[in-house]
């Protein structure tokens, strides 16, 4: 499993990146909008925990653009982080 993790804050995707981690799970770490993006094409992770409050594109944005990228029937839920 992996779980793709858009956050911009450093220290909140290393915490939670190793929490991840300590469940067996894979971490794919992400600190924009633009690079969660661009990995999410290329890991296809089973969840993505999601930051509203980006540098370069909100959250918002990139859920479309998630949901855009997906294909009929794929569905990857998305968890809103927010502060």
């Amino acid at each position: 499993m992996k779980i793709l993790v858009i956050e911009d804050s450093k220290s909140s995707l290393k915490l939670l990146s190793d929490y991840i981690r300590k469940m067996d799970i894979v971490p794919v770490p992400a600190e924009t909008g633009t690079i969660g993006v661009d990995l999410f094409l290329k890991e296809r992770p089973d969840l993505v925990l999601l930051d509203i409050i980006l540098p370069d594109l909100d959250g918002y944005e990139v859920a479309r653009q998630i949901r855009e990228i997906e294909t009929p029937g794929e569905w990857t839920p998305i968890i809103f982080l927010s502060s």
